[in-house]
């Protein structure tokens, strides 16, 4: 979502399955575009819901991330 000519926030979700019985994640936050490319600072969480078959059957990671792109 563009706030500024600068500023904007970034978001990302998706849902799925394949080797797991259920897998999502989520991410949101806030970015800054400089003539380089660009700074992003949010918070991301992800969720695997495995098989009995698996070792471990959930598996969930969460919290903040940081991102710089470059423009080449």
């Amino acid at each position: 979502i563009r706030l500024t000519d600068s500023w904007y926030l970034p978001y990302y979700a998706d849902i799925g399955t394949g080797d797991s019985d259920l897998t999502y994640q989520l991410f949101a936050g806030v970015g800054y575009r400089y003539s380089w490319g660009d700074v992003r600072f949010g918070y991301k969480y992800l969720h695997y819901d495995l098989s009995d078959d698996y070792l471990m059957e959930d598996l969930t990671v969460s919290g903040p991330a940081l991102g710089v792109s470059f423009k080449f």
